[in-house]
């Protein structure tokens, strides 16, 4: 069964990271971008995973009671017990958690990500092969231009004025439809000469009752 792909506003949330190696590294960076208060627990902690600014770092050992506090928890040990244990823990305290290699134990997946600002582009295998989910990331990350993420921000405000003008859902569904069609074809630039336009032209058909 292929996994539903849900993406959650992970701003201020406490996301605590148990364990310090090149597996938590990696979830540590996927989880950057996004706003979340990270914590990384672990006996033994990398350098690269101290050098990060922004998250707290703590070498001890680790316990379950301090999973009690998190909103979301990565179980990413060098140990595949402890790995089991926190994920079991969570699943019964119904803690969002994901154990690494483990997806049986994971309530949720690291999907692979490619980001243009607001726009987000998750990948996702189900667990089954993060190989084929990094060769889709680097292909879309070849193929979506930056701009994308501009042209995202852009169209939100033209969204708005669309939704405040154009009552027709489907005119207004076809209006932004063509903005959207306008800017791709010109390198995702539109100004806002042509924008409104283009809104304008399906106020004045609403107007007709086209």
């Amino acid at each position: 069964m292929p996994y539903f792909p849900m993406f959650v506003n992970l701003e201020t949330k406490k996301v605590l990271v148990l364990g310090g190696g090149k597996t938590a590294l990696k979830k540590i960076n996927s989880l950057l971008y996004f706003g979340a208060r990270i914590a990384v627990i672990a006996p033994r902690i990398c350098d690269e995973i101290k050098g990060i600014r922004g998250i707290n770092v703590r070498e001890g050992n680790i316990t379950l009671e301090v999973l009690d506090n998190a909103d979301i928890v990565v179980a990413a040990t060098r140990n595949q017990e402890v790995n089991t244990k926190i994920g079991t823990y969570c699943n019964e305290k119904r803690i969002p958690v994901n154990v690494a290699d483990n997806k049986e134990l994971s309530s949720f997946l690291f999907p692979g990500v490619v980001v243009r600002d607001d726009l987000v582009v998750g990948i996702t295998t189900g667990g089954n092969s993060a190989n084929v989910s990094k060769q889709i990331k680097n292909m879309l990350d070849r193929m979506i231009p930056a701009e994308y993420g501009t042209l995202t921000r852009k169209m939100a405000a033209y969204t708005e004025l669309a939704t405040l003008n154009i009552k027709d859902a489907a005119l207004r569904d076809a209006a932004l439809d063509e903005l959207v069609k306008t800017a791709i074809n010109n390198k995702c630039n539109l100004n806002d000469k042509k924008a409104n336009k283009i809104l304008d032209k399906y106020y004045r058909m609403e107007k007709c009752g086209l």
